[in-house]
């Protein structure tokens, strides 16, 4: 319990900043919210199936994936080394997904009228030269 706390703590910055860009720009991008959230979730679901299959494959339930069948067994086998680099690399992933629910809320309660997204930032050029000519 202690560790979900810390992780919370430590991820819930950079999850904010993520979760607040990511839902202005599909907000900007489609009108209704049943598109907005179909836009936010293929990729964390993605990563959820392949990180619970890596974590039911490491209980030592390994035959529980096993079905006989080359393709289907390879398949698994490559969304379970995905689910394994993303429990390595989890300082990447739980931002990204805790992030992915932060946006759902945000957009969720921009539907409702409870709060008003921002359109983003325009981005500005990054040559000098052109920003400020000299003579």
């Amino acid at each position: 319990m202690t560790a979900a706390v810390v992780l919370l703590v430590l991820f819930l910055p950079a999850a904010v900043i993520y979760g607040r860009y990511r839902a202005r720009h599909l907000r900007q991008r489609h009108e209704a919210l049943r598109g907005r959230l179909a836009a936010l979730l293929p990729m964390p679901a993605f990563l959820a199936v392949c990180g619970a299959l890596a974590i039911v494959h490491e209980t030592g339930r390994a035959d529980a994936l096993a079905t006989g069948n080359g393709v289907i067994d390879a398949v698994l086998t490559l969304a379970r080394w995905v689910g394994e680099l993303e429990l390595i690399l989890f300082m990447v992933a739980g931002p990204y997904l805790i992030g992915v629910v932060i946006a759902a809320l945000l957009l969720a309660l921009d539907a409702r009228g409870f709060l008003a997204l921002a359109a983003p930032a325009p981005l500005e050029p990054t040559d000098t030269a052109a920003k400020d000519p000299s003579p």
